[in-house]
C-alpha cells in the first residue's frame, strides 16, 4: 500500500540523507486520547489502564502515515504549513493498521487483547481527516546522537515518492542529489494549491529553482 508521511523540510532532508524515519514515542503523540479512547467509569479499571499505557510507552512506538497527501490540513499541521515535504512509501498491507474514528468512547469493561487492539487504533472522529494508518514497533536501538528511535528504509519501508510542498524552498537539485543515491527509482513531485478545489495537487510546471 502507498502511504505518506509529512515532515518539515529539515527533517525530510535529514531522513532522505540517512535513509530512516523517526519512530514516534507514545508520550510524544499530539492526541492526548491516544491509547485512552475508552470511557472509564470504574476507578480500578482506570488505574489498570493507566499502568498499562505507561508500560506500553516504555516499550513501543509507532510509525504514522496517511493514505492521502492532497489534504491541505495535513500539510498545514504536519508539513510545516506547506513548507515541508511528504515522503511516500510502499508498505506491506499486513503491517499497516487503519485507524478507526469514533464519536463516542465505548465503556471499558476489562483489559484484554481485543481491548488493547481497539485502544491502539481508535481515535476521535474529528481526526478522520488524517486518514491514518499505523505500524506499532518495538523501541530498540536508540540513536546515541539524538536520543531518538528510527526505522531504516528497506524492504518493509520502501521510499517511492518525495513531494515538495507548495511553499517548500528546498532546491530541486538538492533533493535530487539525495534520492539519486537510492537503488530504486524515487519520483520527485512539486505540489501546488488547486485552482478550483480545497486540495493540494501536482504542479506540472515543476520547480522554480
Amino acid at each position: 500500500m502507498r502511504v505518506y508521511h509529512f515532515l518539515p523540510p529539515n527533517y525530510a532532508i535529514d531522513d532522505l540523507k540517512r535513509k530512516r524515519l523517526k519512530i514516534a514515542t507514545l508520550n510524544d503523540l499530539n492526541d492526548p486520547f491516544d491509547l485512552w479512547a475508552v470511557a472509564q467509569p470504574d476507578p480500578g479499571l482506570r488505574q489498570g489502564l493507566r499502568e498499562w499505557r505507561l508500560d506500553m510507552a516504555k516499550r513501543y512506538g509507532m510509525l504514522c502515515f496517511s493514505s492521502d497527501w492532497e489534504n491541505p490540513l495535513l500539510w498545514s499541521h504536519y508539513g510545516d504549513k506547506h513548507r515541508g515535504m511528504v515522503l511516500g512509501f510502499d508498505v506491506n498491507d499486513e503491517m499497516l493498521v487503519p485507524v478507526k474514528y469514533v464519536r463516542e468512547r465505548p465503556a471499558l469493561l476489562g483489559i484484554d487483547f481485543e481491548i488493547a487492539r481497539q485502544l491502539l487504533f481508535t481515535k476521535y472522529q474529528d481526526w478522520q481527516y488524517e486518514a491514518e494508518h499505523r505500524i506499532f514497533t518495538d523501541l530498540k536501538g536508540r540513536d546515541p546522537e539524538s536520543g531518538l528511535y528510527f526505522a531504516d528504509f528497506g524492504a518493509d519501508l520502501v521510499l517511492r515518492e518525495v513531494i515538495s510542498g507548495a511553499l517548500c524552498e528546498a532546491p530541486k537539485a538538492n533533493i535530487e542529489g539525495l534520492i539519486d543515491t537510492y537503488e530504486t527509482h524515487v519520483a520527485l513531485t512539486k505540489a501546488r494549491l488547486a485552482f478550483n478545489t480545497f486540495r493540494v495537487v501536482t504542479n506540472h510546471m515543476g520547480f522554480t529553482q
